[in-house]
């Protein structure tokens, strides 16, 4: 009789254990997994929800300073009482923490810190509030320097005195072209694309994009903000062409080619419109085009009479592709405003025009030297938008969120 081995239940418990040993160990690890990934997911949720907190900080910020309108932010714009001032927590968001400090009259440098659950995220931002007018003379396309005219466009005070800041600069989305020896501007500033040979080059990043002109209010978001002719400006004052010597405080719309001479000022009635500011906007019918000339030798235009006067007070806005003529030689004169002219050509032969405040074309050529004068009025400078912006946001450590 064949006899059947007994079954080794002894080996076959021992695998059974180590099976279930193993199993066990799975269960573990895939355990610890889910707790981990669960633990991780929270953690990046509380992280993602901590920006947006930090995000209302840099917005409170804004608001703060949007408060002050045109006024540059003192020391004190936020709670803290000095330069570098803090806010601990907001009233819709008590996790947000930011430290607010201040560059100059026209950048803020903002630091916020979120928290959720412990969990922190930090960003930093400049808010800025763009000048109208931060060059002294600005080509859209070019800038052509041609002659020996070295340091002639520069800075000045109220009363006349050259001063250092605001620096003067000579700006292009194109080409800045200093020939013979010419390096005029303090700083000759280029944009994305743009190129100089000139001393003092600078490529900035951004954007400065001046648009012509338009025909009603509000004009489209842009940088510089676009000047728009509201619907209560006034019928052009030009008699056959030519603008009067006189011309009170208004804005002005024209539709052909104006001319100024030999003399112009700014009128000063007891009540003066439009804050003291003669406005005069060229804009042309569609598909036409208009100039604006300066005639006679010895030509001021200026606002209050004087050779000295606010250059703020006097505006012109030219659209289209036309020309604006300083006069030549002898002739050229003296200009003491703003000349906004985003699209059109300026050419100066002799380049013996004195100009006093702020110019933007789209082409500048000066032939002749070292006789070119841009003064760039300090005035002229403090000229900025109403509402601030934000720029150069970006996400930074924690740990540079330091409250005092």
């Amino acid at each position: 009789m064949r006899m059947t081995p007994k079954r080794d239940e002894q080996g076959s418990m021992i695998i059974a254990l180590t099976v279930i040993m193993v199993l066990g160990a799975l269960a573990v690890t895939v355990t610890a997994r889910t707790l981990s990934g669960q633990d991780s997911a929270r953690r990046n949720q509380e992280f993602s929800g901590a920006l947006g907190v930090a995000d209302a900080g840099v917005s409170d910020a804004l608001f703060r300073v949007d408060q002050l309108g045109n006024g540059a932010p003192p020391a004190t714009f936020c709670v803290g009482g000095s330069v570098n001032c803090t806010v601990q927590s907001l009233p819709g968001s008590v996790a947000a923490q930011y430290v607010a400090t201040k560059i100059d009259d026209f950048h803020v440098r903002v630091r916020s810190k979120g928290l959720v659950n412990g969990v922190p995220h930090a960003v930093e931002a400049i808010l800025v509030r763009d000048q109208l007018y931060p060059f002294a003379l600005f080509g859209d396309a070019s800038l052509t320097f041609n002659g020996s005219s070295n340091g002639t466009i520069y800075s000045v005070d109220a009363s006349g005195a050259t001063v250092t800041t605001p620096s003067a600069d000579a700006g292009s989305n194109g080409s800045i072209t200093c020939n013979s020896n010419s390096h005029p501007a303090s700083h000759h500033i280029v944009y994305p694309g743009g190129s100089s040979n000139c001393p003092d080059r600078i490529d900035l990043t951004g954007s400065y994009k001046p648009k012509d002109p338009v025909v009603g209010c509000p004009a489209p978001v842009n940088t510089p903000p676009t000047p728009c002719v509201p619907p209560t400006a006034q019928a052009c004052p030009a008699v056959s062409g030519v603008i009067p010597a006189v011309l009170n405080p208004g804005q002005y719309l024209c539709t052909s080619t104006i001319s100024f001479g030999p003399t112009f000022q700014v009128g000063t009635p007891s009540s003066p419109a439009n804050g003291g500011v003669v406005e005069i906007f060229v804009i042309p019918p569609a598909g036409s085009t208009a100039d604006v000339y300066f005639n006679g030798s010895d030509l001021n235009v200026n606002p209050v009479g004087n050779i000295e006067g606010d250059p703020t007070k006097f505006r012109v806005y030219l659209a289209g592709h036309g020309i604006v003529d300083p006069g030549n030689g002898s002739n050229a004169g003296r200009w003491v405003g703003i000349i906004y002219a985003p699209s059109s050509d300026m050419t100066s032969n002799g380049c013996k025009a004195d100009w006093r405040g702020a110019l933007t074309f789209h082409t500048a050529t000066c032939n002749g030297g070292p006789n070119l004068r841009v003064r760039y009025d300090s005035r002229v400078a403090a000229l900025t938008q109403q509402n601030w912006s934000v720029h150069d946001y970006r996400e930074i450590p924690s740990t540079q969120v330091v409250l005092p």
